[in-house]
This record gives structure tokens, sequence and C-alpha cells, in this order.
């Protein structure tokens, strides 16, 4: 939707050009600038397309086409969808044509001859309808999109409180069955040495040998679990 009422685009169909000069020069003095025209109702299909009006002035008795077959084309092939009011253009007043009209898409009536200070008002009511739900829509599309991208980052944060989980699964596992066997085997070693407790099948250069390789192997496990960590981000936002 155009952001003021008087960029609206209007498009009038109606087969006398006379009714077309009157409501061409009423919108003119209105101040909207953006109206098209057509006295040829099989054109309108086209002219939707194309222009893509927010508001239809349609007449109902027109050759080729009349007015209720051009809002049952134009259903038929989508074009109401969306919300473009029709504004139904006739001088038959009758109970049963405005019946017909409403349950084939019209909106609103405008009785021939016109009264245009009734023109005007009809206009700008459905405009103003155009206006306010085009709000919505885009209000609704904004709101949309915020929740796909807090649903979305609410999908990461899971995803990675899920990694976490397991990699502190992983590391408590590895804690308590790997990190525990070069500890101790370097625990006893030192009592031994403390101890002075050697034999040939253990020298002292030998024990020395033995805490060395385990504190490798412990500093190999520690490195693991902390490349670990800072793959699944663990410590990421500790100070």
């Amino acid at each position: 939707m155009n952001a003021t009422l008087k960029d609206a685009r209007i498009l009038i169909v109606d087969d006398q050009e006379s009714n077309i000069s009157v409501l061409e020069n009423l919108l003119l003095i209105k101040g909207y600038t953006n109206v098209k025209f057509t006295t040829d109702p099989r054109e309108v299909e086209g002219l939707v397309e194309t222009f893509k009006p927010e508001i239809l002035l349609l007449d109902l008795m027109m050759p080729h086409l009349s007015g209720f077959d051009v809002m049952e084309l134009l259903k038929s092939k989508g074009k109401l969808n969306g919300f473009m009011p029709i504004l139904v253009l006739t001088a038959d007043a009758t109970v049963e044509t405005k019946q017909k009209a409403l349950k084939d898409g019209a909106a609103d009536f405008l009785t021939k001859p016109f009264d245009l200070t009734e023109v005007d008002l009809r206009i700008r009511n459905l405009l103003q309808t155009v206006y306010l739900l085009s709000r919505l829509r885009d209000q609704n599309n904004i709101l949309e999109e915020k929740v796909n991208e807090r649903t979305k980052a609410l999908v990461e944060i899971n995803s990675t409180i899920t990694t976490q989980n397991e990699t502190l699964r992983d590391i408590a596992w590895t804690q308590s069955h790997v990190v525990r066997a070069p500890l101790a085997r370097m625990l006893g070693i030192i009592s031994l040495l403390e101890a002075e407790i050697y034999s040939e099948e253990l020298s002292k250069e030998q024990m020395l040998k033995l805490i060395v390789d385990s504190a490798n192997e412990l500093d190999h496990i520690i490195r693991d679990i902390s490349t670990k960590a800072h793959a699944s981000k663990i410590f990421e936002n500790v100070n």
C-alpha cells in the first residue's frame, strides 16, 4: 500500500466514457494522482496484473463481460486473494443486485447518477481500510520475521547446549577413567622414590622415566579435554 491515500492506485472500469470522465475528474480534484481506466471489461484482468490497483471501481452492466463476469473471472484467476476492494457502479439499486454483487466479491456500491460527495467518501473509506490492512500485514510480516529469527537462535542455542552436554559427559568420563591411570602411576612411583625402594626390575632411572612418560600422557589428556571444551564453547562466557 502507498504511503498516503492520495497515491493509491485506482482502476475505473465503465463502458460509458462520460461516467469515467466524471469519476476521473472528481478523483483528480480530490488529489488522487494514480488513476487508470478502461471502457473494455476484457482488459481488466491484464490491468489488475500490471497496474495492481488498490481499489477497483467496476460498472455492472457492460458489453462483452458484465461486472459480475469480471468479478468471477478475477476470483477464478486468484486475483482477489489479496485485499483489493471492488466498488460497484450501478444504476440498479435493487436488493437482488446488491446481494449478488456482495456474493461475487463487491465491497460497496455507488448508485448512478453519482453523488460526488458520496463517491469521495466511499472511495476514501475503502482506501483507509486497505491502508490499515496493509499496515497490519506489514507488522505481521515483521513479527513473523522476528519470530523466525528468535526460533533460529533458539535452535542454535539448543544445539550448542546439546553439544556442550555431550562434551561434559565425555570430559567427566575421561577424568574418572583415563586421567586416574597415569596420575595413580605417578603417585605410586613418587612414593617408592621417597622411600628409596628400588629393584633390579625398577631402578631409579626407570622410575623417573615412568614419571615423565605418565606426565606426558596426562598432559596429552588434559590438552585433549581443553580442545574439546573450546570446540563446544563451554567456557566461552566464563570471565
